[in-house]
């Protein structure tokens, strides 16, 4: 068995929209060398990557701010029901919220075999209230009031497979909270990914069926990956290890330091019941 993987570059900033997957699709019956790129805005963007064209632009996650793509432009037609600014109010039911629609970080798998697209997706919304602020040097500063909340359907997240050539979903695994790892797919049509509460799952590539899945304790932000040990055996890695903006937002996930009391965010108050600091490599072998 092989895998395949998308790997970012090592200067990757964390919060663009670097992902880009080169590969060769047939898109309207002709084969095409098309860029694939799934973006926070909550669209996916397949474009012939030798004249720029845009071949599809469709929404991958719930998306409320845009009616849709323009395919001559590429510019996104407005919902201006959803527009932002102080003079506006509080705006509600903005999807997806500022998580995106997927994380830049949690890089995307491609499969030859299936012609298909495993990525890692947010389902959350949020209503958005602007006021003027002053900026101070050191501090967060966003001047706005932005509470999550889920999307339709109630869950936070979902793993999908996705069909660039068409701009479709094909199957779709829904989690409980936002899904936030990378994924790898295998030559043996096996996808694998983590959850923020702290699971390593299996699927099949094809169907989307489970096929397993394992405890490893702290939520999985990064990204999996395959390799072939000095056995000739092939064996699948993950680091488990919840971090970043969900360290914060799980609140306390530190059961060594009493001092540890941060509360957690109010659309997933019950996160740091499944999750741990975590910091632990976990290999498994196929």
């Amino acid at each position: 068995m092989w895998a395949y993987q998308f790997t970012p570059h090592d200067s990757w900033d964390y919060d663009s929209n670097a992902e880009m997957i080169l590969v060769d699709l047939v898109v309207g019956g002709r084969l095409r060398k098309v860029l694939v790129h799934f973006d926070k805005n909550g669209f996916a963007y397949t474009i012939d990557r030798r004249s720029g064209e845009l071949l599809v632009a469709e929404p991958f996650a719930n998306v409320t701010w845009a009616k849709h793509i323009n395919r001559s432009t590429g510019l996104p037609v407005l919902d201006t029901s959803k527009t932002t600014g102080a003079s506006r109010g509080d705006v509600k039911g903005i999807c997806p919220s500022l998580e995106g629609g997927k994380s830049p970080a949690s890089p995307s798998s491609y499969s030859p075999r299936t012609g298909l697209f495993y990525t890692a997706t947010n389902n959350l919304c949020m209503n958005f209230a602007a006021a003027p602020v002053t900026r101070i040097a050191g501090t967060p500063y966003i001047g706005a009031t932005t509470p999550y909340f889920a999307g339709p359907g109630g869950n936070m997240g979902e793993f999908l497979a996705w069909d660039a050539a068409r701009g479709r979903k094909v199957w779709g695994i829904k989690e409980k909270f936002p899904v936030w790892s990378g994924s790898v797919v295998t030559r043996g049509d096996v996808v694998f990914y983590g959850t923020l509460d702290g699971w390593f799952k299996a699927a099949n590539a094809r169907t989307g069926k489970a096929l397993g899945k394992f405890k490893v304790g702290s939520g999985v932000v990064g990204a999996p990956i395959s390799f072939r040990g000095p056995d000739r055996k092939q064996y699948i890695a993950v680091y488990a290890g919840i971090g970043g903006d969900w360290f914060l937002l799980s609140g306390d996930v530190r059961s060594d330091d009493p001092a540890d009391v941060r509360p957690p965010a109010d659309f997933a108050p019950d996160l740091a019941r499944h999750t741990s600091q975590g910091g632990m490599v976990w290999i498994f072998g196929l």
